[in-house]
């Protein structure tokens, strides 16, 4: 398991009631992450949980706690997903699915794509550390499609990661999931090799 997503299913409490109280919390937050985006109010989620502020933070220390603890579960089946692609699929179908599953991850919940290229700067954050996750295994299924000749060699991780969290800020912000994924065959288009007299 990666480790920005083990470090957040680790912080899960083995006591019976601090466990309920967690699980409340993370419940409401997805609620109300889903309705109002990323940026929503902390105290609101507090009290749709029927915890006090101070229960929360001492789960929680920062909001950026909160959205990996909400994106665990998924985040967990997205990764396990990559890592069956990178050992089954060719490797140009598997960079394909595996882009398709990132945009659907970043675009959960609005805002979300900013605050995961925000925390990519900062691996010492767990939502940096959850980001750094899903940027190894976009490399890894990426070089694996390069040496096989199937995506353009001068394309980095970087940019194939940024093009799937722009495409994910337009579903997250628009609701549109059938302009993502037209936006998103356009865009793995142009990772093909281009023809020898074009790169010449």
């Amino acid at each position: 398991m990666s480790n920005g997503i083990s470090a957040a299913q680790d912080r899960r409490p083995r006591r019976a009631d601090a466990r309920r109280n967690y699980d409340a919390i993370v419940q409401a937050a997805r609620q109300a992450f889903v309705r109002d985006g990323v940026g929503t109010s902390i105290d609101d989620i507090a009290r749709s949980a029927g915890v006090g502020n101070a229960t929360l933070y001492r789960h929680f220390p920062t909001r950026d706690d909160l959205i990996v603890a909400a994106l665990a579960e998924n985040m967990a089946a997205t990764h396990r997903r990559g890592l069956e692609l990178a050992e089954t699929d060719p490797p140009i179908a598997a960079l394909h699915e595996w882009l398709h599953l990132t945009v659907e991850q970043i675009s959960t919940y609005g805002g979300l794509p900013g605050s995961l290229l925000d925390s990519a700067a900062h691996a010492g954050s767990l939502l940096g550390a959850t980001c750094t996750d899903m940027q190894q295994a976009t490399q890894r299924l990426l070089l694996r499609a390069q040496r096989a000749r199937q995506v353009r060699e001068d394309i980095t991780m970087e940019e194939i990661f940024d093009l799937a969290a722009g495409i994910a800020w337009v579903v997250s912000r628009e609701g549109h999931d059938r302009r993502g994924a037209r936006l998103l065959d356009l865009a793995l288009t142009g990772l093909a090799p281009r023809p020898a007299a074009e790169s010449a």
